[in-house]
């Protein structure tokens, strides 16, 4: 069993994968509900007013749009730079680009791994024969 100390609360927890307590995880979990529906019924609210308005913090919509929970609107300038080639991008981590970078090189490699065909069998031993015989 392995206890960790909570990284919001401070609690003593039994770690799960995550750096947060289970009651921490509720709550941000609530906190991204809300900063959800807010954004869903404002559209066009400015970061600070939907901190405002719904308890968040910048750093959890920070982190919320990293995640790609969130995405900003093409509308509004873009606070995010891809980890990459710094290319302004509205979620995640990665541009469009270099995302497709990244994939196209997974697959290259996973081609690379795969065993080559088995070539057809050309010595006919092992195998059943029949002879046609002439009348």
């Amino acid at each position: 069993m392995d206890i960790r100390q909570c990284k919001r609360c401070k609690k003593l927890f039994n770690y799960t994968n995550n750096i947060l307590c289970p009651e921490c995880i509720r709550l941000m979990d609530e906190r991204f509900k809300a900063v959800r529906d807010y954004i869903y019924e404002n559209p066009n609210a400015q970061m600070e007013t939907v901190c405002e308005e719904t308890g968040a913090e910048m750093s959890d919509i920070h982190r919320w749009l990293r995640e790609g929970r969130l995405i900003l609107s093409s509308n509004t300038a873009p606070l995010l730079k891809c980890k990459v080639c710094g290319a302004p991008i509205y979620t995640g981590q990665m541009c469009d680009k270099c995302t497709n970078d990244v994939r196209s090189q997974f697959q290259r490699t996973a081609d690379a791994l795969k065993p080559p065909p088995e070539p057809f069998p050309t010595k006919r031993e092992g195998r059943m024969h029949v002879e046609v015989r002439k009348k």
